[in-house]
């Protein structure tokens, strides 16, 4: 596989000579590596370009805006491979990963999805995943993210790569949007790579309510996603090619308000545990987001206080209960 590994990076000199060295020691390497600093301030940077020496296939960027994506696009356009994939500077790089990837079909697909783990408070868990190409699984359970997903360099480019808007859930929006797509999605379902650590220091963080203007602020690129879908292409790829505009476009915006809601629920939970002194400002903001972009019946509304109810007292999965209303109401319709 022709395959360039993007790895953004930000005041990660602690982990970022591990992360890398997890990557060349891999059973195959890639065909290059491209590191992109996003404005270090703890001599990260200086240790790349101390680590990059007498390494050809391994490269050094700058990115002066901020955040992740801003980051990956910059390596992105330099990026001349095939096939591309973006991992964080602070996560496992599994052994067999690109081998694994090298033995699959892939002629004729735009993306592979492949599982991923997550280590929390030193306990490591499969990331719920679920292979489907239905938008509203992206929209509730986030199964395709940063280090699970592959793409066709070009197909990536085309449908306008990350968004550097949203500097939090950049995985989740992107997912969404390549979705929209209708992207030919290769799901290997074998087994999960990659351990991605979830810490207070992490891109997300320990505390939705903690960077709750971040979250809001994805979730209007989200709705606006799906708006312009509505009104006209999304993308140069989609003005290519018409006729790969999701069908179902008008049926997406329920799931994202039962996505948010659930949201809501998790931040009041954060204010009984103790985890988050801001839910107050949080809370009150995510409300109003909500008032402004949607317009549910009172069913509609029903089930989605039912779930953020349930989610505020400890319950957990209120996605899959809310997916699959999703999915029996489609199936109702038709």
């Amino acid at each position: 596989m022709d395959l360039t590994i993007i790895v953004p990076v930000k005041d990660r000199r602690e982990y970022i000579g591990k992360t890398l060295d997890r990557i060349r020691k891999s059973s195959m390497a890639p065909t290059e590596i491209i590191i992109v600093d996003n404005e270090s301030t703890d001599g990260t940077y200086q240790f790349c370009e101390q680590y990059i020496k007498d390494r050809p296939n391994i490269s050094l960027l700058k990115e002066t805006f901020p955040g992740a994506s801003a980051a990956r696009n910059k390596g992105l356009k330099s990026c001349k491979t095939e096939w591309v994939y973006f991992f964080d500077s602070d996560d496992d790089f599994d052994y067999d990963f690109i081998y694994t990837m090298n033995r699959l079909p892939t002629e004729n697909y735009d993306m592979i999805a492949v599982p991923t783990k997550q280590l929390v408070n030193g306990k490591e868990t499969v990331r719920d995943f679920i292979a489907s190409n239905d938008p509203r699984v992206q929209i509730l359970s986030s199964v395709l993210n940063t280090q699970g997903m592959v793409f066709r360099t070009r197909f990536l480019k085309d449908i306008g790569a990350w968004n550097t808007e949203c500097r939090i859930w950049n995985d989740w929006e992107l997912g969404l949007r390549a979705m929209l797509h209708q992207p030919r999605i290769l799901w290997f379902t074998e087994r999960a790579f990659h351990t991605i650590h979830v810490h207070e220091n992490s891109i997300t963080g320990e505390s939705f309510s903690m960077n709750y203007k971040l979250l809001i602020r994805t979730l209007t690129v989200a709705i606006n996603d799906l708006q312009s879908s509505i009104l006209q292409p999304l993308s140069v790829h989609h003005a290519q090619n018409l006729t790969c505009i999701h069908p179902h476009l008008d049926r997406l915006i329920y799931p994202l308000y039962l996505r948010a809601m659930i949201l809501l629920g998790k931040m009041q939970n954060e204010k009984m545990t103790g985890k988050c002194k801001k839910y107050k400002m949080a809370s009150k903001a995510l409300t109003i987001f909500l008032d402004d972009n949607f317009h549910p019946t009172f069913s509609e509304k029903l089930l989605a206080n039912t779930l953020r109810l349930y989610t505020r007292w400890g319950g957990r999965g209120a996605w899959k209960i809310a997916l699959a209303y999703c999915q029996a109401g489609m199936d109702k319709k038709r």
